[in-house]
């Protein structure tokens, strides 16, 4: 089975090598490796065209976004299965062998994701133990009650889906948009598929990396990708169960705005985006209701920074 490895580049010619290398150094070698650069001004292209090996491929577009250039790779793309790797990330050496794996075991109308590993560095050493075999797995029943739940289950490169199923819901990652693009096309995914998950960490996604695909910010409204679940779910797109829990993580990513524009100083946006909220039903809600009742905006800034301490540990 040939899988296509989709690497967005821009501006990231001192990581790209070590990503590409992670890929040919699988521990399964059916791979092709698309690089897309998008436009990058720092050599990129240089360093990959200097890796002499017959599966890279590299394609070139003017800059157009991270999510057009993994759109290009992935119509560039002859693998039976699709994954992806963000050019300042890696891969642990046995992570596309996992996917082909979870493919066979669970061919009919699934994708497949694993857990990674948040790195500041690296560290080829945090490879060195193989998963168990077969490696353990679950079919997650309602994708967007786990998503709320979990939070961070998944990221872009842990990610491996048929190419029959990408094709028909392209451009699969929402073009102009370089925050939360990833999270439309899983919720997407989400909706027609079954994820299938493993809770092994085989990939690598680097943290505190000047110019990251993904960056921690705070978001003054409500990112495009909860405005277009929100909608789906409200047209009743979504039925029973998993209309609730879509409409409950939409509340929890208001919830998030909330606190922003508290922060902010704007305690009438926050009441209404709470009001909004009002779904949610979650801690996060009533803590947030709470902040906003009783706390000065630098009580709330002092939480924010204390909250993203504990989360950065």
């Amino acid at each position: 089975m040939l899988c296509s490895v989709i690497i967005p580049l821009y501006n990231k010619a001192a990581y790209v090598a070590a990503a590409i290398e992670s890929v040919l150094t699988q521990t399964y070698q059916d791979v092709e490796v698309i690089v897309v650069d998008d436009g990058s001004s720092d050599g990129g292209q240089a360093v990959v065209e200097g890796i002499r090996d017959p599966r890279v491929r590299f394609v070139r577009q003017p800059n157009g976004g991270v999510s057009k250039a993994r759109n290009t790779g992935i119509d560039a793309a002859r693998g039976e299965l699709v994954v992806f790797l963000d050019a300042d990330d890696w891969y642990g050496p046995y992570y596309i062998a996992t996917m082909v794996e979870l493919a066979k075991r669970y061919p009919d109308n699934c994708f497949y994701a694993t857990s990674f590993k948040r790195v500041r560095g690296y560290d080829p050493a945090d490879w060195s133990t193989a998963p168990p075999s077969p490696v353990p797995a679950e079919l997650v029943e309602n994708f967007y009650e786990r998503r709320r739940i979990n939070g961070a289950l998944l990221c872009t490169n842990s990610v491996a889906v048929w190419r029959k199923h990408l094709a028909p819901l392209q451009p699969c990652f929402p073009v102009g948009e370089s925050h939360g693009e990833d999270q439309d096309l899983w919720f997407r995914l989400g909706e027609r598929l079954q994820l299938v998950y493993s809770p092994v960490e085989l990939v690598a996604y680097r943290i505190a990396v000047a110019g990251s695909l993904v960056t921690t910010q705070a978001y003054e409204r409500l990112m495009p990708v909860f405005e277009r679940l929100e909608a789906r779910a409200l047209r009743g797109e979504l039925k029973g169960a998993a209309r609730t829990a879509a409409l409950r993580v939409v509340g929890d990513a208001r919830v998030s705005v909330a606190r922003t524009q508290l922060e902010r100083g704007r305690r009438g946006a926050a009441l209404h985006q709470l009001w909004l909220a009002r779904r949610a039903r979650s801690k996060h809600w009533a803590v947030a209701l709470m902040m906003c009742l009783l706390f000065s905006p630098k009580m709330v800034g002092r939480w924010s920074r204390w909250r993203m301490a504990q989360l950065a540990e």
